[in-house]
């Protein structure tokens, strides 16, 4: 069987330009594939970070709603009590002035 060299000899020079082009394109391909995956990483670590500063300010908000809801139940037995001596007072006044 021949072999159709010149064939095989165009085909040749037309590939033989381009191989430099492919080399550099491979080599910014893997380049931004290296960025991007950097860029990746960046990202997962700040939603990491994100995620932990959430935590912690869910945990604040948790303390100071019950420190919140403590301290409503405290305003509401210091005016019970406030209320309770008021009228007290005022019988004692009643009945200091009623005699």
């Amino acid at each position: 069987m021949p072999v159709p060299w010149k064939l095989i000899g165009a085909l040749l020079r037309f590939v033989v330009p381009t191989v430099p082009e492919i080399i550099a394109t491979v080599k910014t391909l893997k380049k931004e594939q290296q960025r991007e995956k950097m860029q990746v990483d960046d990202t997962a670590l700040r939603l990491q970070e994100l995620e932990q500063r959430i935590a912690a300010q869910l945990q604040l908000i948790e303390q100071l709603t019950n420190q919140i809801v403590t301290l409503e139940k405290v305003v509401a037995w210091t005016t019970w009590t406030a209320l309770f001596a008021l009228v007290l007072a005022l019988i004692a006044l009643g009945v200091v002035f009623l005699k």
